[in-house]
């Protein structure tokens, strides 16, 4: 062996060395390794496995991406929308898929309207009606940290059964000004009480959505394939009678779980209630924030009347556009208040929802897990229903509700005809399934629109979707046990 040989050989060592050091005394380096390299082991393990019969090279491979994405957004091991920057550069590097196939997934309207609304939020913030309102559901409930969850989320449910989950927590968007205010009238970290009152927002919307048939496209989708696939015609007022009691009782139970995942530091904001008085007093109400205020309704009515005509995302966009023309909102407040990165997010996760569908990864996965479920003997009844719903469940975490179901509706009505379970249960239980969008921040844009405030994580999704998914399901299952079996 040469000098040179010895001398590289010795610095590589020692370099290794160092690197190892650095490793053990900076766990959050270390922890980020392992999770690159989990998703990476996983990734490769599905691609070199023989491609299973019916699926072909390209959707295994975005099985491939689907499992190995999942496991980055959880873990956070890179930031998150540098994973939505680099799924669509595999979709066209590594499957070959046409550069105007993917970009055609990412410019959709779901994108516009989650733009257009974390726009409509700046607007509010920039214009001080954010505290405004916030001032106004606090005097309405009282100052206590219980009353005002269950009041966030009693009403963010309530709105969501009428418009989309993103819209309802739009709406209630504004309570997310009172944070700021709750932690400068506050000595100490408020990190639980924050976490707590955004995710009574989101969570809220979410177990709103599936009380009406209006609560979202995924209910409307399913109420047709009923009715096409199924031979039966479910009114509003069916829908509602099936649905209503899931979300009154998901609201008493979120407004016991949250607390207790994340135990607020204070119990009482009276301090802070008097101090967003104070500061809505200073900021008298003048004609730039009236126009705030009715461009928001308005936007608001147009979705509910005409949104299925020129699609919500346009009149979303159309709203933040007509803002900035009246001059009561600066571009800059765009700039600085909407948080670019979420829609980066969005952007990959639903390039990643086309990806699956048009691969027939979605489908390969839906039919697989039929078979597997007829290998172990279960045919019917409403074990059978549960089973799916779980799959559902796990399909609208990588994909919109509206895409799951889109492409699980006929296939579960096809499995109700064979099972003779009834295409109402069936039906009902996988739109309900699809609403279940607890964990992940890709999962709905309401999710996205209260990651934007900047201050909760991937894992907080996790915490506290886990436990509130846990308790959907439960609810759930009464439902389909007890009461669903009163109706036929």
């Amino acid at each position: 062996m040469t000098d040179f040989v010895r001398q590289n050989l010795g610095r590589l060592i020692h370099r290794i060395g160092r690197l190892g050091a650095v490793l053990t005394t900076n766990s959050t380096i270390a922890k980020k390794l392992f999770w690159i390299a989990v998703s990476v082991g996983l990734w490769a393990l599905i691609m070199f496995l023989p491609t299973p019969e019916g699926l072909g090279v390209q959707g295994q491979q975005a099985v491939a991406l689907v499992v190995a994405a999942c496991v980055l957004f959880a873990s956070e091991a890179i930031p998150l929308p540098a994973i939505g920057l680099l799924i669509p550069v595999y979709q066209v590097v590594v499957s070959g898929l046409e550069t105007e196939l993917v970009t055609g997934w990412m410019m959709s309207n779901a994108l516009l309207f989650l733009m257009g609304t974390l726009m409509l939020v700046a607007a509010l913030s920039s214009s001080g009606l954010d505290k405004l309102i916030a001032l106004f559901i606090l005097t309405k409930v009282g100052t206590s940290v219980h009353r005002i969850v269950f009041g966030i989320v009693a009403v963010s449910a309530i709105l969501a059964g009428f418009m989309s989950d993103a819209a309802a927590a739009l709406m209630l968007a504004p309570v997310l000004g009172m944070v700021s205010i709750i932690k400068d009238s506050h000595h100490g970290s408020l990190e639980n009480l924050t976490k707590l009152l955004i995710f009574s927002v989101g969570f809220g919307a979410i177990i709103g959505s599936p009380y009406t048939p209006a609560g979202g496209a995924r209910n409307v989708i399913m109420m047709d394939y009923m009715q096409h696939l199924g031979g039966i015609d479910v009114s509003f007022y069916q829908w509602a009678l099936y649905m209503a009691p899931f979300t009154a009782t998901m609201i008493l139970v979120l407004t016991l779980l949250l607390p207790r995942l994340f135990p607020p530091e204070t119990t009482d904001l009276r301090t802070a209630v008097e101090s967003l008085r104070m500061e809505v007093e200073e900021r008298p109400f003048g004609i730039g924030q009236m126009l705030v205020l009715g461009i928001f309704f308005i936007t608001i009515v147009l979705w509910l009347i005409v949104g299925d005509l020129y699609g919500i995302g346009i009149i979303a966009i159309g709203a933040a556009a007509v803002l900035l023309i009246l001059g009561v909102v600066d571009w800059r407040h765009y700039q600085s208040d909407v948080d670019w990165g979420v829609l980066i997010i969005y952007i990959g996760a639903i390039s990643l929802g086309g990806y699956t569908a048009e691969t027939g990864a979605a489908s390969w996965i839906a039919s697989a897990f039929l078979q597997w479920i007829q290998y172990l003997g279960v045919d019917g009844g409403n074990f059978l229903v549960m089973i799916v719903s779980v799959l559902i469940v796990v399909m609208t975490s990588t994909m919109s509700a509206g895409a799951t179901t889109s492409v699980m509706g006929p296939i579960v009505l096809e499995i109700s005809a064979l099972s003779g379970i009834p295409v109402m249960v069936m039906g009902l239980a996988t739109a309900l399934a699809s609403s279940f969008g607890f964990m992940l921040i890709v999962s709905t844009p309401g999710n996205a629109i209260i990651y934007a405030s900047g201050y909760l994580s991937a894992w907080d999704f996790i915490k506290a979707g886990f436990w509130a998914m846990v308790c959907a399901f439960l609810v759930f299952f009464l439902m389909l046990f007890l009461y669903w079996p009163l109706l036929l």
